[in-house]
């Protein structure tokens, strides 16, 4: 089983950076859509970023950038795909997979044998 941790703040901002390397951007601000994007994945900030460029060609289609808006505005129609609730049961079971490897791999210590 693998369990892939919830990108932080610090994350998204990289993935946003990832996502968006290759667009013109214009006064965006992707520190901020970091803060703003708390319980996103990687896929879900590939889907903003994809979604901010449709929005920038779909008010002009010889648009030249991406703007801050375009994200804003993307950020009403995509959604995070982890909630509170989702995150807590994640918590959960990486602590519950954790106690138990641990009890797997607790050397047997003998000191009479």
């Amino acid at each position: 089983m693998l369990l892939v941790q919830i990108p932080d703040e610090a994350m998204r901002e990289k993935i946003f950076r990832l996502h968006t390397k290759t667009m013109p951007l214009k006064n965006v601000d992707l520190k901020k859509l970091a803060m703003e994007t708390e319980g996103y994945v990687g896929a879900d900030i590939q889907a903003i970023a994809r979604e901010a460029a449709i929005l920038a060609l779909r008010k002009d289609m010889k648009a030249k950038e991406v703007r801050q808006e375009h994200f804003e505005e993307a950020l009403t129609k995509v959604k995070p795909s982890v909630d509170a609730e989702t995150k807590i049961a994640y918590e959960r079971l990486e602590a519950e997979l954790r106690a138990a490897k641990a009890k797997e791999i607790k050397p047997k210590i003998s000191y009479f044998g």
